[in-house]
């Protein structure tokens, strides 16, 4: 081998050797950081803070309750009271359940209100009733009273109407038949008979008229005025006033009344009608019809709590044994009892598989995390091997070549000599 050759061949192999020497650095650099990466994926795993689950003794009270004869009242809380005037020990709160008659509001979803023209059969005060002798016409409330008129469109329509849903009217002969009109214009028929008992003073004057967009169905339940001689509707709708004592339905003069699946609601007239004309397609009038403000009433379980001044006995253990309360001179006997609440320790208990489940992802993550990071360092290992094999084939060339250089150099001198 020339000697120029040989040069050029140890030149190439030691700029070989600087860079597998310079790629050994890069991969140590990389495991470095692949190292300081472990470390924080294991400080992160140690910080990691492992759920407790929950205890049902964390959840257990001591409970302290009696019966007053009509209620099981439980305490709730027990507040010593220091040089009370009257000598009561405690500040007692208790409480019990019981059913209160309770108004209710809702609001019914398309609830096919039907209006129609409906007869309705009323009184009016036999005081409004004036018969006079000499011209012999009666009026009521100052409205001049005729003899029905047959012929008369308006009257003969009313008149038909009434008769189809009061048919006992039928049996009166038409020349007993009164009508006048109100000074709203409404058309009104009474009977002569009627007329004359209420001028004589012994009964109100029965009175029949007709009115349109009167709701006669809510769904498929029958609508029908509300009726206060009703004992147990008069109840329902008194204590709706007073539980909605600024709604319309306290203050309106036309309340009707439905049954439902047991329950009596009631509404307003104006309510009804406002959702019966609110239909979006008036050939439907009963489809997609906006909500009905509609009210019942009916027993509600309710807590009753009240705070009183007590005197509690307590046994020779320190635990409270009679209890009698300052409005009262009856004396009851305490029974104790441990209690857990289950809700409270249910809720911590499912905190406490979320809380788990959170902790098993973060460690799942973290062991895939680790498991990369080796993975990638073992990948650098393997190529830092083949470096070093590389490296120690190139030394070994390169000592090699350098013996022929140091040859070549040593026969060219002599040569010279």
């Amino acid at each position: 081998m020339g000697m120029a050759a040989s040069q050029a061949r140890y030149l190439g192999l030691t700029a070989r050797k600087t860079n597998v020497e310079y790629e050994g650095q890069q991969i140590n650099q990389a495991r470095t950081a692949l190292a300081n990466q472990s470390a924080n994926a294991f400080n992160e795993l140690l910080a990691l803070e492992v759920p407790t689950a929950p205890s049902t003794q964390d959840f257990t009270t001591l409970q302290y309750s009696y019966q007053d004869g009509v209620n099981t009242e439980t305490i709730t809380s027990m507040t010593e009271l220091i040089d009370d005037p009257d000598g009561y020990n405690y500040l007692i709160t208790h409480y019990h359940y019981s059913d209160v008659f309770t108004g209710i509001q809702s609001k019914k979803t398309n609830p096919q209100v039907v209006l129609d023209t409906k007869a309705n059969k009323g009184s009016v005060s036999k005081d409004d009733v004036v018969y006079d002798a000499a011209s012999g016409t009666y009026t009521v409330g100052g409205q001049t009273l005729s003899k029905y008129n047959p012929l008369a469109e308006d009257q003969k329509l009313s008149y038909d109407k009434i008769v189809e849903e009061y048919p006992d009217l039928a049996n009166v002969g038409l020349d007993d038949i009164y009508t006048y009109s109100d000074a709203n214009g409404q058309l009104h028929f009474t009977t002569q008979k009627s007329l004359d008992d209420a001028v004589a003073g012994t009964s109100d004057l029965s009175d029949y008229t007709v009115n349109s967009g009167v709701p006669t169905y809510v769904g498929n339940c029958e609508v029908s005025a509300y009726d206060p001689n009703d004992p147990d509707m008069k109840a329902a709708y008194e204590q709706i006033c007073r539980d909605f004592p600024n709604d319309s339905i306290a203050s309106s003069d036309n309340i009707y009344t439905w049954e439902s699946q047991g329950k009596t609601y009631f509404a307003t007239l104006e309510d009804l009608t406002a959702s019966a004309l609110s239909a979006p397609d008036p050939s439907k009038p009963t489809e997609n019809q906006g909500k009905l403000i509609q009210y019942n009433a009916e027993n509600i379980k309710t807590k009753i709590e009240q705070q009183q001044r007590a005197f509690v006995d307590f046994d020779d253990s320190g635990r409270p044994q009679t209890i009698r309360y300052e409005d009262s001179t009856a004396t009851y006997t305490l029974n104790t009892e441990s209690v857990t609440d289950e809700n409270a320790y249910n809720d911590a208990m499912n905190q406490y598989n979320y809380d788990m489940q959170v902790y098993e992802k973060k460690i799942a993550d973290i062991n895939a995390k680790t498991e990369k990071i080796q993975q990638q360092d073992r990948t650098l290992e393997l190529r830092l091997k083949q470096l070093d094999t590389e490296q120690e084939a190139l030394q070994t060339e390169m000592e090699a070549v350098k013996k022929v250089i140091d040859k070549n150099i040593e026969s060219t001198f002599k040569t010279f000599e």
